[in-house]
């Protein structure tokens, strides 16, 4: 157990026989954190990490078709688009600023959706290759909207967004 944690922390062993710690809601790996939900291990992954990974699963997807260019071009821009403008959004320098981008970073993602979509209904996406980049779309998408609500409300109390 880390040094000085008292009993906050519970020893959780996988399968693979490695041994973790549980604080609460969430176990360490080896610095990565995961979320305990459901009884589900889950990963918690930032809006850029979940931009990142689709753009580049996209990327690899689009050189593997084969013609359909304009549409494979709008969804490569769209799919980059949501990544940039999240890691855009981090710097900020205003609250509305930080607002703008990730509303930017959402119209994409919808965008994203769209084109795969079309790709699929003209038969150049499998339903498994459709279903799984929708899934991780909506991922995004649905942490966005939860970054861009808190944002509006001023939840945290901070009359601005920070440069980091």
């Amino acid at each position: 157990m880390p040094a000085g944690t008292g009993s906050l922390y519970h020893i959780v062993r996988k399968r693979s026989g490695r041994i973790s710690y549980m604080r609460s809601r969430y176990i360490v790996f080896c610095g990565a954190k995961y979320i305990v939900k459901r009884g589900m291990l889950m990963r918690n992954e930032t809006i850029l990490e979940l931009s990142i990974e689709l753009t580049i699963t996209i990327t690899n997807l689009c050189d593997s078709i084969q013609g359909r260019s304009i549409f494979k071009n709008q969804l490569l821009r769209a799919c980059s688009s949501v990544g940039a403008n999240a890691s855009e959004a981090k710097y900020a320098q205003s609250r509305a600023d930080f607002i703008n981008k990730m509303e930017i970073a959402l119209k994409e993602c919808h965008e994203t959706e769209y084109w795969l979509t079309i790709l699929y209904r003209i038969r150049s996406l499998t339903e498994e290759q459709f279903t799984e980049l929708s899934k991780t779309c909506g991922t995004i998408r649905r942490k966005l909207i939860a970054s861009i609500t808190t944002a509006k409300k001023g939840i945290n109390g901070d009359e601005g967004v920070s440069n980091r």
